[in-house]
């Protein structure tokens, strides 16, 4: 047997879903302007700056298209009232043909001698009574016409009206997409703009881009050495000596605690409450230099200056550290997995201390081009996650 085939108003797009993807994607785009506006009070062009710019370039697309799946639902139900006015027109059309028959007929027997003479020229007296009755029936067949036929009128009326609302917001849609095919392209233009200024830089890109890989070096080896001295530390107390040798001994309660951080796979809270993705998982290109890859050991979270960081399940702060290029380090241990929050500034924990879900630990750091971002990285002993696999989509 094949697969179910779908119909056409199971594949059409659902108005009130697209309604709210077009909210959510407008709060976004708030959100980002905020970014970029931050960026923009620093007067020198920023990777951070080219990136945001990229972003909200990927939210005004989407925009446009959730307009243009707008329209073509539009389009669709514009069609159908088009099919049901005909078919109404069509049904009115028999009616009245049928009512005018009705009324000719009637015609002739329309005056009281008519009738009476149609009555009591029956022959027997059950003839007169069937005719009776037909006179009876045939009275009441035409009022039910004539009702009919003022009710088809109302339907009628009542998609005409439906047919301008729909040709009005037919126009209205039009009208937004115009517009915001105009501002995707003021965006594309201060995208070119930025990445003119950045080619001007680029020596100064470069020496940054060196700075940057000794400072995820100095993060890298401060977190291997975290997560060591802490297998360390869980095998001088416990007996079980079965463990893998890179593997954090657990006692039953820090079972629990690991066996319910792997639960948050896929639906893991964000630590920021607002921003994107600036800097993928792994190996990736650089955002302006060409040819030239840069290694991620977890995401970089870009968002607006001085937003609060957020401890994204419970667990205890393993290490608090100051880092050169990357702001302070918070490493918090979640049994055998680790949440690591770097490129911070004030931050409100110490070693130690037993965090919850949703705490603040600090804030995000702002560099020197204005550009706010958080590194937020996964670990399982030695062993780095990908994060984009573990928070929740947004």
């Amino acid at each position: 047997m094949g697969m179910p085939t779908l119909s056409l108003a199971q594949k059409r797009p659902n108005r009130a879903k697209l309604e709210a993807e077009k909210k959510e994607n407008l709060a976004k785009i708030s959100e980002l302007n905020a970014i970029i506006e931050k960026t923009e009070q620093k007067k020198e062009a920023s990777v951070g700056r080219l990136n945001a710019i990229g972003e909200r370039i990927n939210k005004q697309v989407k925009q446009i298209d959730i307009l243009s799946q707008n329209q073509d639902l539009l389009s669709v139900e514009v069609d159908e009232i088009n099919k049901t006015k005909d078919n109404l027109t069509g049904d009115l059309a028999k009616l009245k043909a049928e009512y005018g028959k009705m009324i000719y007929h009637a015609a002739k027997v329309s005056n009281k001698y008519n009738q009476l003479t149609f009555l009591f020229s029956a022959s027997t007296f059950n003839q007169l009574v069937r005719r009776y009755k037909y006179l009876r029936q045939y009275s009441d067949q035409r009022r039910k016409q004539a009702a009919m036929i003022e009710q088809i009128r109302e339907e009628l009326v009542a998609e005409q009206v439906k047919l301008l609302q729909k040709k009005q917001e037919q126009a209205a849609i039009l009208q937004d997409k115009i517009k915001e095919t105009h501002n995707l392209e003021v965006l594309k233009n201060q995208q070119s703009s930025v990445v003119e200024a950045l080619s001007s830089k680029e020596q100064k890109l470069r020496q940054q881009l060196e700075d940057n890989r000794r400072a995820v070096e100095r993060l890298e080896d401060m977190i291997a050495k975290t997560v060591e001295k802490e297998i360390r530390k869980s095998r001088t107390k416990q007996t079980a000596i079965n463990a893998a040798p890179n593997e954090i001994e657990l006692s039953p309660d820090e079972a629990k605690v690991a066996s319910s951080f792997t639960a948050l796979k896929g639906r893991m809270p964000w630590p920021v409450k607002s921003g994107f993705i600036s800097g993928h998982f792994g190996i990736q290109p650089h955002p302006f230099l060409k040819k030239i890859r840069v290694n991620n050991n977890g995401v970089d979270i870009q968002t607006s200056a001085g937003n609060s960081v957020l401890a994204v399940y419970r667990g205890i702060v393993q290490r608090v550290v100051n880092i050169q290029g990357v702001n302070t380090m918070v490493a918090v241990q979640h049994g055998d997995y680790f949440t690591v929050y770097s490129k911070l500034d004030n931050v409100t924990v110490q070693e130690g201390q037993v965090v919850a879900p949703g705490q603040k630990i600090g804030e995000v750091a702002t560099d020197a081009d204005g550009t706010s971002e958080v590194n937020f990285q996964v670990w399982k002993n030695a062993s780095k996650q990908n994060p984009e696999l573990w928070l929740k989509a947004r």
